[in-house]
């Protein structure tokens, strides 16, 4: 089961984060030095904000899941389908299997412009914008002892 999580969380955030990339400036692709002198309330603003966008994306995902399910698939074979249109397998689907996939990725992608506004609404609320909300992600993901710095107040957060 916590396979299938895992999957499901790719294919979401794989749209989410193509959703949130089309909205920032082209990005080059090398490292990017990350910027990690927050102040403490701009740290708690981001904890608060990613606690809510993680429940809103977790919404989401139930919702995709279920989408993927009405249109009579199974996620493991929607992945399969991804990885069939990304070039990354050999395997065929059918005609049957293309329009059922189709349908369920047009409905995930509507679900996912609406997860979408839903996060930046969720951003707005906190006080923080996307902008710094993507730089202190990143910060999070690059810096160890920056990710130390954020985890404890997440706990803080977590058992208040």
């Amino acid at each position: 089961m916590m396979k299938k999580r895992i999957f499901a969380t790719a294919i979401l955030s794989i749209f989410t984060t193509v959703v949130f990339a089309q909205q920032q400036m082209p990005m080059p692709q090398q490292q990017q030095e990350v910027t990690t002198d927050y102040s403490d309330q701009e740290i708690e603003k981001f904890v608060e904000a990613n606690l809510k966008v993680t429940k809103v994306q977790q919404e989401a995902e139930k919702k995709a899941m279920g989408i993927i399910e009405e249109n009579d698939l199974e996620l493991d074979r929607f992945n399969e389908i991804v990885a069939i249109q990304q070039g990354q397998s050999d395997e065929e689907a059918s005609p049957e299997e293309m329009k059922a996939f189709n349908a369920a990725a047009q409905k995930i992608m509507a679900n996912n412009q609406e997860t979408q506004s839903k996060m930046i609404a969720t951003l707005d609320n906190h006080g923080i914008s996307q902008e710094k909300y993507k730089n202190i992600m990143m910060a999070y993901q690059q810096d160890e002892e920056f990710r130390k710095k954020v985890d404890v107040v997440v706990q803080s957060k977590s058992n208040g």
